[in-house]
């Protein structure tokens, strides 16, 4: 939406707190970016043209949302709901897919942008934000991410931001879910015929302000990897009048993107994708997957698949932070273990044996691959997460 209202932000200064998101550059991540198909994010985007106008009460809208659900049905994705609401008499839908994470499944990174249009058919608005974010959806399918992952198609965004604040109010609130950081794309395909090489990353700067750092610090790491991973200029700036409005205004932490160029096609015939700028779209879309890929702590499993050791192992606590206790009940067939992060080294190695405590405190958090019996020919591998002291 995010063309009508501006608001002045009082700015918070903020000088005894230090929170960091640090990140540099990893190849594994680039990897995935480089996979990105840009065909079929064209493909999505003239789909989502072609519907028309997708205002609450039209087949459009109805017809848009089922597409969206049968894709996420077709590449494998099986945790799907719908949050039904009423907007003027009509139903509308909110789409919610998850991936659940390795390390935390219950903190989620929501990454969203909302599908409904006015008053024509929104290829910018908002039909650039609901294509990448399937596209992040499409890419980490497959990827391992400590966090877990919530896609979310918002509806009725434009009259007012009625499916997300549906969403915050009758789902997230009463169920206390907890939110790593909401990550809205909306209306980032730029103008035709205009040079179009800078994103607007979006932080928290209104009231409440106890999460505006948080915001700040996100922002910040979401500025660097937009320039990082995408040929991209960056500038930050405030956030308003889209869905991530609701889950800040319960405290949440947000973060966002939006065109430095304003369409000046939004809400009417001529939001097409004959007037807005691909190339800018597909940058935006490679800046994106990476920010989901950080955010949701991606990792490489360096191929190595958990094995079905019977009940030749036991291995407890898990989560463990200093003190991990491994029992093994043939000593004859398993006595060797290393400990293997997530790039393929190793950072621990022991001898075992039938009650054996391994001290882990020195391994920073994340996830690790226990490898018993690695030099021989069936080894056997068991995912641990160390979550520190």
């Amino acid at each position: 939406m995010k063309h009508i209202y501006f608001i002045l932000i009082a700015i918070l200064c903020y000088s005894s707190l230090n929170i960091t998101f640090a990140q540099e550059h990893n190849p594994f991540y680039q990897n995935i970016v480089n996979n990105i198909d840009l065909e079929l994010l064209d493909t999505h985007l003239q789909t989502h043209e072609d519907f028309g106008s997708k205002d609450p009460g039209t087949q459009a809208l109805i017809n848009s949302f089922e597409w969206l659900k049968a894709t996420y049905e077709d590449w494998g994705y099986t945790d799907i709901t719908v949050d039904t609401f009423y907007y003027a008499g009509h139903e509308c839908y909110n789409l919610i897919v998850t991936k659940t994470g390795t390390h935390y499944p219950d903190d989620y990174l929501i990454i969203d942008g909302h599908y409904d249009t006015r008053n024509g058919p929104g290829a910018n608005d908002n039909g650039t934000g609901t294509v990448i974010v399937l596209e992040c959806a499409r890419s980490l399918k497959d990827i391992s991410t400590e966090y877990s992952v919530r896609f979310i198609h918002f509806s009725a965004e434009e009259v007012g931001l009625v499916g997300s604040r549906h969403y915050v109010d009758h789902v997230v609130v009463p169920e206390e879910h907890q939110i790593k950081l909401v990550f809205n794309i909306d209306a980032v395909g730029g103008v035709s015929g205009m040079v179009n090489n800078t994103i607007v990353c979006e932080q928290d700067e209104s009231y409440p302000h106890d999460n505006d750092l948080a915001s700040s610090q996100y922002t910040d790491s979401l500025s660097i990897l937009m320039e990082m991973y995408a040929e991209l200029e960056t500038e930050i700036s405030y956030a308003y009048s889209t869905d991530y409005i609701p889950f800040m205004e319960e405290g949440y932490v947000i973060t966002g993107l939006y065109e430095y160029n304003e369409t000046p096609y939004a809400h009417g015939p001529n939001d097409l994708i004959s007037n807005l700028d691909l190339t800018y779209v597909h940058e935006v879309c490679k800046g994106s997957v990476a920010a989901a890929l950080h955010f949701s702590s991606a990792y490489n499993n360096t191929g190595i698949e958990e094995h079905n050791y019977l009940d030749l192992i036991a291995v407890y606590p898990n989560p463990a932070s200093d003190i991990l206790h491994i029992q093994i009940s043939e000593t004859d067939k398993i006595n060797h273990l290393r400990v293997i992060n997530q790039q393929g080294q190793t950072v621990m190695e022991n001898t075992l044996g039938l009650d054996s405590q391994i001290n882990i405190s020195a391994l920073p958090r994340g996830m690790y691959f226990l490898v018993f019996n690695a030099d021989t020919a069936n080894p056997l591998v068991k995912k641990l997460s160390i979550i520190g002291s």
